[in-house]
């Protein structure tokens, strides 16, 4: 069993994410969605230090940064904030770890799955090689320098598909949502808490790269103009709806990829500047959910024990 795991946590596809608005900046769904986005990390972290983990990180990675709230999650675990510029594009540091998880994900973009993208829903879709591209695919590459196995998944059923299809040896497990955006199984949590539990003794999945060299094609969801636009803009080719540009290896594509997201030639320039701003502009999103749950919050502290004991 691997003792020492690092979990990259999202929204969309955790048991409390039930639309566009609940994975969107500071609206009422929302602070609800990081209340049960955080509860399903704390029961996948208490099994799997109940099954003898010994380190456990977790990445809070949806839109902010800062969704989690570190009070519901068992003091044990690690919790990390925000966005870092490296050693591994946006998340930083990966430390010990041994092996990573996946836990609330979502599908590709074009994928037509539950709030499924790709980095950001400007895209209808990204290809490399002619193949569709998941975050899945780029965050492991992306950790692949540092031997991480990506042996657990979670998500909805296209998306736990996807990663079958792309990560050999994976373990998944689907979130299935009714079509008000609910989960149909109440004793999702608690399953999903122990699926991650068994994979962390799965030896199956190594680790992952995305195969190279890299042709890449931007498909724009809203259309020629703004493919024109940003194209222009990265000195790059365009075409109707889609971006193209072309790299020799994985660290290349995905620094290119990240530049044309998130950024502009100008920021680009000061990226620690800029990622700085943004993470202040999460921490107040965070503390805006306490407030506005401070009610919600206080009373899981009540009945819940989040401590080691």
């Amino acid at each position: 069993m691997y003792k020492k795991i690092l979990i990259i946590a999202d929204i969309e596809g955790s048991t409390g994410c039930s639309s566009y608005e609940a994975s969107s900046f500071n609206t009422g769904l929302w602070y609800d969605a990081c209340i049960e986005m955080s509860l399903d990390v704390n029961a996948v972290v208490r099994r799997l230090f109940d099954n003898g983990a010994e380190k456990i990180y977790v990445k809070d990675f949806h839109r902010t940064g800062y969704n989690l709230l570190p009070e519901l999650v068992d003091k044990r675990a690690q919790i990390i904030h925000g966005y870092k510029k490296g050693p591994v594009p946006g998340i930083g540091d990966v430390y010990d770890a041994e092996a990573v998880m996946f836990i609330g994900m979502h599908a590709s973009s074009g994928s037509g799955a539950f709030l499924a993208h790709t980095l950001t829903s400007k895209y209808s879709g990204i290809f490399a090689n002619g193949r569709r591209v998941s975050e899945l695919q780029l965050f492991a590459s992306s950790m692949f320098r540092f031997s991480l196995r990506p042996v657990f998944f979670s998500g909805c059923d296209i998306a736990c598909s996807e990663a079958l299809e792309d990560i050999p040896g994976i373990d998944v497990f689907p979130i299935i949502k009714d079509n008000t955006g609910f989960i149909k199984n109440e004793n999702c949590r608690e399953q999903l808490a122990g699926a991650a539990a068994e994979s962390a003794a799965n030896t199956s999945a190594l680790p992952y790269m995305m195969e190279s060299p890299f042709n890449v094609e931007l498909r724009m969801r809203d259309g020629e103009k703004r493919a024109e636009k940003i194209s222009r803009r990265w000195g790059l080719h365009s075409g109707g709806d889609r971006i193209f540009f072309t790299a020799s290896g994985f660290d290349e594509f995905y620094d290119m990829l990240i530049r044309l997201t998130y950024f502009t030639p100008v920021t680009a320039v000061f990226p620690a500047s800029a990622l700085c701003l943004f993470n202040l502009y999460g921490r107040a999103g965070l503390s805006i959910v306490r407030f506005k749950r401070r009610s919600k919050i206080k009373k899981l502290l009540k009945v819940s024990s989040f401590s080691s004991d």
